[in-house]
């Protein structure tokens, strides 16, 4: 702002030097009174400039949907966006998903969007992700309000932190079984599970609480209802790196096994750093799912007893029916290996020490005295 104002008068400055008649204008007064209308336009310019930013400020700190005031956003994706929100009675932080503004008209979205919220209401298990409240407002933005969750999901921890050690993967695997077997009693396919749907989370001063969440690709297989199918006809779902081979080929319809593949997949990647298949394009990916050999885990990671590896490539069978046929026929698997155990006290040194990564100051601008303390962007692929 600065700079536009000083431009003109050393513009002048320069002018006068050159042409006489300028000069004159200049020192008889005309410099005088171009200073002080510029000095009034960069006062009111300046003045506006901090009001606008004002209001901004106050219009974001009273954007609201329901009984929610959203305090900042915290992640975005495909479907829509999150925001650190807060109940405005209860004081209570929470995360709001909205679906983005550009694809309220596309009506496939809205199924989906309503999809994830109305499968993942129904389900009560302590290692699925708890929603609080749906609706929508006047404008017609859709919501719904979830429990906010302090710590980092899979993904980013792996990124940050490298490979995981077994015992630890064994214990939080078990955890996403068990979320997974309520779901799947209940006739419901995750589709898209892989290590940025799995949170790692402190719950009640319990710490390495796996949480499940976006189900926005979920799946109702319960034979009494009509299936829900809201991807273009033909389209791959889920997520490349950790799909099943069926879900690529178009063999068979997808069933639970599907997940079990796909839970495989994100007990590889937490093992070894390393997906299953890489490639060049998503296509190369999904098909090398489909036709190719998987590497054996121990040659990337020796750690890895050869029990636990031989578990996690049954899980990655090309044929369903050579997998486990349920989660809980993994987790019986994985509780009979003969690994040390992993404990909270472990648990809790890690994260205190991951501490830096994980928890910062809400900004202080749209934070109330009642908040907890913010944590990493929340994981959910919006």
């Amino acid at each position: 702002m600065s700079l536009m104002v000083i431009s003109p008068i050393v513009g002048a400055f320069m002018t006068g030097m050159k042409v006489p008649a300028v000069s004159e204008v200049l020192y008889t007064g005309g410099l005088s009174e171009m200073i002080i209308l510029l000095s009034i336009a960069a006062s009111t310019a300046i003045y506006g400039s901090y009001r606008v930013g004002s209001l901004r400020r106050e219009a974001f700190d009273a954007k609201g949907v329901g009984m929610y005031t959203l305090r900042k956003q915290i992640g975005t994706g495909g479907m829509g966006e999150v925001y650190l929100a807060e109940h405005r009675l209860l004081k209570r932080p929470c995360a709001i998903k909205l679906i983005r503004r550009d694809k309220v008209d596309d009506e496939n979205i809205l199924l989906r969007f309503e999809s994830e919220v109305q499968a993942t209401a129904g389900l009560t298990h302590p290692n699925t992700i708890e929603i609080y409240d749906y609706g929508h407002t006047e404008e017609g933005t859709f919501y719904y309000a979830m429990e906010f969750l302090p710590g980092l999901n899979l993904q980013e921890i792996v990124e940050r932190f490298g490979e995981l050690p077994p015992e630890r993967v064994v214990y939080l695997l078990r955890q996403v079984c068990s979320a997974l077997a309520e779901a799947h009693h209940k006739g419901l396919i995750h589709r898209d599970i892989k290590p940025g749907n799995i949170f790692s989370a402190e719950r009640g001063g319990l710490y390495d609480v796996a949480k499940l969440l976006d189900f926005g690709l979920v799946k109702d297989n319960r034979p009494e209802k009509n299936s829900l199918e809201l991807t273009m006809e033909g389209a791959v779902v889920g997520s490349p790196l950790y799909t099943s081979p069926e879900v690529v080929t178009g063999d068979g319809e997808p069933d639970f096994r599907s997940d079990i593949y796909s839970l495989g997949a994100t007990a590889y990647y937490l093992l070894t750093g390393k997906p299953v298949f890489e490639g060049e394009s998503a296509l190369k990916v999904v098909f090398a799912h489909a036709s190719q050999a998987v590497k054996p885990l121990t040659e990337i990671n020796p750690k890895i007893c050869k029990e636990l590896e031989a578990i996690i490539l049954k899980c990655l069978e090309k044929k369903p029916e050579d997998r486990y046929q349920k989660a809980e026929e993994l987790s019986d698997a994985l509780k009979e290996l003969k690994l040390k155990e992993w404990t909270q006290e472990e648990a809790a040194e890690w994260w205190s020490d991951a501490e830096q990564f994980v928890q910062h100051e809400p900004d202080p601008e749209y934070a109330s005295e009642d908040h907890l303390k913010a944590t990493t962007i929340l994981p959910v692929n919006a």
